[in-house]
């Protein structure tokens, strides 16, 4: 994952926290596990952020 989309998923992670929106952090996190794996080291970072559990 590069660096920027690092950072896109991490801005698309804090607005679905602050707007509460679960179903937004559960299609976030299809994404990031179809498209990097759930043992990458950038998707666990990323997965933490989430507020809510989908």
């Amino acid at each position: 994952m590069t660096t920027k989309e690092y950072y896109q998923y991490k801005s698309a992670i804090e607005t679905a926290n602050a707007s509460k929106d679960k179903e937004a952090l559960r299609q976030i996190q299809k994404q990031l596990i179809a498209n990097y794996g759930l043992h990458n080291n950038d998707v666990q970072a990323l997965l933490k952020k989430f507020a809510y559990t989908v």
